[in-house]
């Protein structure tokens, strides 16, 4: 009986360690992404059809029929760091140019995703109506922060 213990301590133990690794609850809904950080969260709870995230910021409400997964990360979004220049993506004037077809994905600075845009090659996306502030756009293997 203690062998099984023991060996049952040693296996919670080491499953422990691995999950430090991950930094941040991160909820797909709606198209869109969220990305918590863990150390903010104090309970995850399912009612009325919602799955509710407190956190010491406060609560987040994703209703259960929009949720896509949710899942734990290292980074709060896909892009781990940036390039300092891109050879298709250009920005000025509230308008970015797109060199290339592709999914077009715009994260907050908090490293939400807000906005997914299917793109032609010729087109451009007009960011005219996000609110000021720090973006990152990445199309394909390549991102620019944009700073609006």
């Amino acid at each position: 009986m203690k062998k099984l213990f023991l060996s049952a301590l040693v296996a919670l133990s080491a499953h422990t360690v691995w999950a430090d690794d991950y930094n941040y609850l991160t909820v797909a809904y709606n198209s869109v992404e969220q990305s918590i950080a863990l150390g903010t969260v104090q309970k995850i709870t399912f009612e009325n059809g919602n799955c509710v995230v407190s956190t010491t910021d406060g609560q987040f409400t994703y209703p259960l029929s929009q949720m896509e997964k949710m899942r734990f990360t290292a980074d709060p979004t896909a892009i781990k760091s940036l390039p300092s220049t891109s050879k298709s993506l250009a920005f000025a004037n509230g308008l970015l140019t797109l060199g290339r077809p592709g999914t077009l994905r715009i994260y907050n600075a908090g490293g939400s995703l807000i906005r997914l845009a299917e793109v032609d090659k010729n087109g451009t996306a007009d960011l005219r109506s996000l609110p000021k502030g720090l973006y990152i756009i990445s199309l394909g293997d390549e991102t620019i922060k944009i700073k609006k």
